[in-house]
């Protein structure tokens, strides 16, 4: 509980049949109840050293997984202000040229974001909005790039010690990916191990096709 990230680790001492005087294991599990267990930049940087670690000492890694993937987001503060430029304003329906801010909210939240000037014919000012840069971090894409290094990190583990994913939770995208990179893995009957949603997919399709996590991920 005094973690302010979401994965923890511990390094145990137990007893086996091949070791009755003891030996050491690491184990590493997100903490589902941080952010819905997803991956930020942190929780990466913690992944890969616990996995060095495990590399260095030659220690079992034990993975408990309970996910939503790489965590991705968009600042609140830009949020909550964002506008839509519509193509035709009395038409919703035919689609939106930009996302925009207002002078004053440019003004305000600048920093949070990378803009560009539009100056319409009736005086006003909007600022079209280029890239979110957010005034917090590990939102965006740098969770794509932490999640290629853990994914590294656990597939050199799978050659240099022994390690073992136990899915005790929805398990999602670099989550997926890790279970499948380990040398063993046991998954919970009633829990997925899936890259995307149902829902998402479904989209996708057009149609509905799948009805639950569990039709794309379960055992």
């Amino acid at each position: 509980g005094l973690n302010d990230i979401g994965m923890v680790a511990w390094i145990l001492e137990m007893s086996t049949p091949e070791f009755p005087n003891g030996r050491q294991i690491i184990v590493v599990a997100n903490d589902i109840t941080f952010r819905a267990g997803s991956f930020g930049p942190r929780e990466d940087a913690f992944f890969e050293a616990v996995t060095n670690l495990a590399c260095e000492k030659k220690l079992p890694l034990i993975y408990l997984a309970a996910n939503s993937g790489a965590r991705i987001g968009i600042a609140d503060e830009v949020k909550s202000c964002s506008r839509v430029g519509w193509s035709d304003e009395s038409s919703p329906e035919r689609g939106f040229q930009y996302i925009y801010l207002t002078d004053e909210d440019y003004s305000r939240i600048a920093s949070s974001v990378i803009a560009h000037k539009l100056q319409l014919d009736s005086g006003e000012v909007r600022w079209i909005i280029d890239s979110v840069v957010g005034k917090e971090d590990g939102l965006g894409v740098e969770n794509i790039h932490g999640s290629a290094a853990i994914a590294s990190a656990y597939s050199r583990a799978y050659e240099e010690t022994f390690t073992l994913t136990f899915v005790t939770g929805r398990t999602v995208g670099i989550g997926a990916y890790l279970t499948r990179l380990g040398i063993r893995c046991i998954q919970r009957l009633d829990q997925p191990i899936i890259l995307t949603g149902y829902s998402a997919l479904n989209k996708l399709l057009g149609r509905e096709v799948y009805s639950s996590h569990m039709q794309l991920g379960g055992p």
